[in-house]
């Protein structure tokens, strides 16, 4: 009788049994006694796919998708046409952030066994994944006609619908698929973010927190909680800190403090390190904001780093890697791997994007990624013991600042920056020329558009009884559900329906800027306020009407108008947007100088002066990194 790993074998046991005893040990979870089996095997036998499998099987379970996907492509070599293998090594592969390689075995899979129902139910998310709404909807359509109540399938379909903002049909999917799913804490998240979209923002806050109360680790229900309190007008500074702390208690980790960085040389002036994390290095509002920057930095003082949490790939994603002095993938490791990765790269600062958005990360900074590590382009505090500073600057953050955040503030001389569009209308006369009446617009998300906002436009429609009001995001007004809603709020508020223009299409960059030459006057939403929407509107020379708000969210659009010298567009109180709003439409004159000048004063401004700003910046990252640095002594 032979012994392995404390296994009793029987004497002269052949590969065949060991390759079923590594089987078995692996199903009953035991596997450091199915790993010492199946290099038994590979010792005897170097291309065995059975044993080749289930290593590369241990590998994913543990963690580890990249050596995975490493090794179930040896056994895939010596065994092909096996449909099952193929689906083990498709799925190593999207763990390991290779979308495109998982597509293509999940296909080869499916040729080689036509209904194999979890190669389809995958291949249709991988494909949603990677933005081919298409093929994925197809296989989502296949996947049914098998399983016809399949809550998997069901939820790649919704979610298909939601992305080709086909919203009334995902809602209806995502409740289908709720009532059948077994992990209702998911579905609950996935129909919160379709509710969330056509601007029920109550109903997907209700649906996050039941996800939570289901499953306190369900991460996506409770980053998608974070931004969706900021489109809640009765929401309490209080009760927003208080969420923002149960999110940072959740994910404190206490090893974290005992990282004390002692090989990090504290010298103040060396070139340093820096490690951006973000999942908008591409065609993206941060994107924009942020690319400025890195195509300006210093090369000698700064090395940068980029940990891509990618998406998409395109054209402005080229330039960053172009800019960059290192591009790491970050898809595959997990946050405490991450941070690890980023600490073995010796990054000295770790500057964490739009944290509550996308696919971003900013829990990895709760394991201590870099000395310093840095809040930037979020909307509201991290809420982590671990992150030391937030970006901001003196008018999103008064010194009297009734906003409260567990980071230190950091004022730069102004916090936004964009890219210019090189495509858009030029300076054209106010529409109301031609037209003969106002045309109000808005391009924001209807999740910003509150009932308290709609109370508010209703009230300037009344005072200007000829207006327009004139609506666009993306694609999403071509859902007749979500238009009939707001033709059902227009009627109750008493307003006749056609006086509602819906705008939409997923248009390109030019078209969507051209759109701008329609609009006289955008009204900009609360408490979240437009950012890359009020940018867009401004280069095209529409004014704005803001209100200023109490916290960084609420006050965007107001530090936009100010830093362009338009700062009286910018109200203090509801009765005065509403007084700007209806003087400003009164005023013909008027409309046509700042359609003619906004454009120049946005150019002109501190907010498309690249170079500089690069400076502020790195200013800013070097006087954090003395403090560091005097701290450490």
């Amino acid at each position: 009788m032979g012994i392995i790993d404390n296994i009793a074998l029987p004497d002269g046991a052949n590969l065949t049994q060991l390759l079923a005893c590594a089987k078995e040990q692996f199903e009953r979870d035991r596997l450091d006694a199915a790993e010492s089996l199946c290099r038994e095997i590979l010792a005897q036998d170097a291309n065995n796919a059975g044993a080749l499998q289930y290593l590369g099987l241990i590998a994913y379970k543990t963690g580890h998708a990249a050596a995975a996907a490493k090794i179930l492509a040896r056994a895939a070599a010596e065994d092909g046409d096996n449909s099952e293998l193929l689906f083990y090594l498709a799925n190593a592969h999207f763990a390991a952030g290779a979308p495109g390689l998982a597509a293509d075995h999940y296909t080869r899979a499916i040729q080689i066994k036509p209904d194999f129902f979890a190669a389809i139910v995958n291949l249709s998310n991988t494909l949603l994944h990677q933005g081919d709404l298409a093929a994925a909807e197809d296989a989502a359509i296949r996947a049914l006609e098998i399983a016809p109540d399949n809550a998997e399938a069901l939820s790649n379909l919704g979610q298909v619908q939601l992305r080709a903002f086909r919203t009334s049909e995902a809602i209806d999917s995502l409740t289908r698929a709720l009532e059948r799913s077994r992990n209702k804490a998911q579905a609950l998240t996935n129909l919160g973010a379709a509710i969330q979209a056509v601007g029920d923002v109550d109903g997907a806050m209700e649906c996050f927190a039941k996800a939570l109360q289901l499953d306190p680790d369900c991460h996506l229900a409770e980053r998608n909680s974070l931004m969706a309190m900021l489109n809640q007008p009765d929401l309490t500074e209080a009760e927003r800190f208080g969420a923002h702390r149960r999110y940072g208690a959740r994910h404190h980790k206490p090893a974290a403090r005992r990282l004390r960085f002692e090989n990090t040389s504290p010298a103040p002036a060396r070139k340093l390190k820096i490690g951006y994390v973000s999942s908008d290095f591409r065609d993206h509002p941060v994107g924009r904001n942020l690319l400025p920057l890195i195509a300006n930095h210093d090369a000698k003082a700064f090395e940068i780093f980029l940990y891509a949490e990618e998406e998409s790939n395109d054209a402005i994603s080229a330039r960053f890697r172009a800019h960059a002095d290192h591009w790491i993938p970050a898809v595959g490791f997990g946050d405490a791997g991450l941070a690890q990765r980023m600490r073995q790269d010796g990054i000295d600062i770790a500057v964490f994007l739009a944290g509550r958005f996308n696919l971003n990360r900013p829990q990895v900074a709760a394991h201590r990624a870099a000395p310093v590590q840095v809040s930037y382009h979020d909307c509201a505090t991290s809420g982590l013991d671990e992150m030391d500073y937030w970006l901001t600057d003196d008018l999103l953050h008064p010194e009297d600042t009734a906003e409260q955040f567990t980071e230190r503030l950091y004022r730069l001389p102004s916090f936004y920056q964009f890219t210019l569009p090189d495509v858009g209308p030029g300076a054209t006369p106010p529409p109301i020329s031609k037209n003969g009446y106002v045309t109000f617009g808005c391009f924001n998300k209807p999740e910003k558009i509150s009932d308290r906002v709609f109370a508010v436009w209703a009230d300037i429609l009344a005072q200007v009884p000829d207006a327009r009001l004139a609506l666009k995001y993306r694609n999403l007004y071509a859902d007749q559900g979500l238009r009939d809603g707001w033709l059902r709020r227009f009627i109750a508020a008493g307003l006749a329906p056609e006086r509602l223009q819906f705008l939409y299409g997923d248009d390109g960059l030019a078209d969507h800027l051209g759109l701008y030459g329609g609009i006289d006057i955008a009204l900009d939403p609360f408490p979240f306020n437009g950012a890359t929407t009020t940018f867009e509107a401004l280069a095209a020379g529409v004014p704005v009407i803001a209100l200023w708000g109490d916290n960084f969210a609420g006050r965007v659009a107001g530090t936009l108008l100010s830093q362009i010298g338009a700062a009286d567009l910018a109200s203090a109180s509801v009765e005065d947007y509403i007084r700007t709003a209806c003087a400003l439409a009164g005023d013909e004159a008027r409309m046509a100088s700042l359609r003619k000048n906004l454009g120049g004063q946005l150019r002109r401004s501190d907010l498309c002066d690249g170079a500089a700003y690069a400076k502020n910046v790195e200013a800013a990252l070097r006087d954090m990194w003395r403090q560091w640095c005097l701290v450490r002594g």
